[in-house]
């Protein structure tokens, strides 16, 4: 499947292919089309919150912040990496962000200063309901339940400054 990967300002369009054994969660990433330079993923570890790969004998834990049927964006061994389907379209509007969670925590993806807390503690969220607003760069962003849920716990609040990958709050479904 063909993937555009960005770090930071850097994008590249890669492909990536299972392995041969089908007992092994083993794949292949191919950089800069059929001809590009070829590196092998073998995962290590999955467990609920995060997956533990191989990349050519470099380990690194990784920890999925954000996503959408086209694209998700994750943490690698503390940066920030976004990756989608070659075709994909930006599927939002810049008024509002898709939730970025890791385990039901829903965590900042930008740096960013926190306009409204619309939710507290016990608080019962419907799908699409505004949990917080960001502003970053004089843009606001809505932070919005990604489905029905519970306000279990709230790390912050208005007026604060957040990082990227900040945990904001944490939520529960079901």
């Amino acid at each position: 499947m063909d993937y555009r990967v960005s770090l930071g300002d850097e994008t590249k369009e890669v492909k990536i292919n299972p392995g041969s054994n089908p007992d092994s969660e083993e794949y292949f990433v191919i950089l800069g089309g059929d001809a590009g330079k070829r590196k092998k993923i073998l995962v290590l570890k999955r467990k609920e919150d995060r997956i533990v790969i191989d990349i050519d004998g470099k380990v690194y834990s990784i920890v999925q912040l954000e996503w959408s049927p086209s694209a998700t964006t994750f943490l690698a061994n503390g940066k920030s990496i976004h990756a989608g389907s070659a075709d994909s379209k930006k599927d939002q509007d810049s008024s509002s962000s898709l939730i970025a969670t890791a385990n039901e925590l829903v965590a900042s993806n930008f740096p960013a200063k926190i306009v409204k807390l619309l939710v507290k503690e016990g608080d019962a969220m419907k799908e699409g309901d505004t949990l917080i607003v960001l502003e970053a760069m004089k843009m606001e962003a809505q932070i919005k339940a990604p489905r029905d849920c519970t306000v279990e716990e709230v790390f912050v609040k208005e007026g604060e400054m957040v990082e990227r990958g900040k945990g904001m709050i944490r939520l529960k479904f079901g």
